[in-house]
């Protein structure tokens, strides 16, 4: 196999703040592979405050990856699964690894439904829900084309955001879909009295209420409110609450999980008693990188709307020229 990478930069269309930073541009990185199967590519997008590995040491890490993937015997001969089973590749950073395992599952698909993935019929998820973090005065009537919209709550004077909530669902009308996301902002009480205020709006759910989230079958048993999991899924003391009742939804990010990973959470979402739905969510990807979660997307159980919304904030793509990668001898 070869292996080729290139930077590819965007600028973005309003600041960005993530991991204590205010982000203008975001940079990601593309792969391209070859092989006699032909040519796919992936892209490894890590993310200030998400993951821990930055864009900049990445490409001093793809001798190491190419090696691997041309070593006799390799596990890609066999079958992608068995990646997670492979000491050595587990090593790789997370958003190295998701794209090269991409590019790796399109190299071997060749244009085929990717149903052997997750044990489920490929089909096609609805569009992406639309991402809202805006005042009150920025809210427009255009948002209304929207089938779906998430909004960032927690950040603001309660009464505030419970007015941008409401106004959301004016603005949406009676039948699109209305997802808040508070990113553990409320206390328990705080949460109770938010929940009470914005029940008339009809969320379907809201993504990590609570800064205690061993809170949370409290938090569902007096409101009848819906929660969304996304942190807590990945925290040994919190795992119980994967298949608590009230948890309507997973919200996944592959680039932190890695494919297999995502994967492998599909297959428990399928098993579990609460049967939750699992929304694959954008970590700020490039178009290349939404591209490929809008691939699995289609493969998500339940098949909700993916969380893909960053798109809107990219501008047009400046690409730098591809360099070719020479294992380490």
């Amino acid at each position: 196999m070869k292996l080729f990478w290139r930077q590819v930069d965007y600028p973005l269309l309003r600041p960005l703040t993530v991991g204590g930073k205010v982000l203008h541009e975001r940079s990601v990185i593309e792969l391209r592979l070859e092989s006699f199967r032909g040519t796919s590519y992936g892209e490894a997008s890590p993310l200030p405050g998400l993951h821990s590995e930055t864009l900049e040491e990445l490409p001093a890490m793809l001798p190491q990856a190419l090696d691997r993937l041309n070593r006799p015997r390799n596990v890609f001969d066999l079958r992608v699964e068995a990646v997670a089973d492979h000491d050595p590749w587990r090593e790789l950073p997370p958003s190295l690894r998701f794209a090269l395992e991409i590019a790796v599952v399109r190299l071997f698909q060749r244009g085929e439904r990717p149903t052997y993935l997750v044990g489920l019929p490929f089909s096609v998820a609805p569009p992406s829900c639309g991402l809202v973090d805006r005042d009150l005065a920025d809210l427009d009537p255009g948002l209304a084309a929207h089938r779906c919209l998430k909004v960032k709550v927690g950040r603001r004077a309660m009464h505030t955001e419970v007015a941008i909530v409401h106004a959301l669902r004016r603005v949406l009308g009676d039948h699109a879909e209305l997802r808040l996301d508070a990113n553990r902002a409320f206390s328990l009480e705080d949460a109770l009295d938010f929940a009470h205020e914005v029940a008339s709006a009809r969320p379907v759910w809201i993504e990590e209420p609570l800064r205690d989230p061993s809170q949370l079958p409290q938090f569902t048993a007096r409101t009848g409110l819906r929660v969304a999991l996304d942190e807590s899924l990945h925290e040994p003391e919190h795992a119980a609450l994967a298949a608590a009742d009230g948890v309507a939804a997973w919200v996944l990010k592959p680039a932190l999980l890695g494919l297999l990973g995502t994967v492998e959470l599909f297959g428990r979402a399928l098993v579990a008693p609460n049967r939750p739905q699992c929304v694959v969510s954008s970590s700020f990807e490039g178009r290349l990188g939404l591209e490929t979660l809008r691939f699995l997307a289609n493969c998500a159980p339940g098949l909700p709307a993916p969380g893909l919304g960053t798109g809107e904030w990219l501008g047009p793509a400046d690409f730098e020229p591809w360099i070719e990668v020479h294992a380490d001898n």
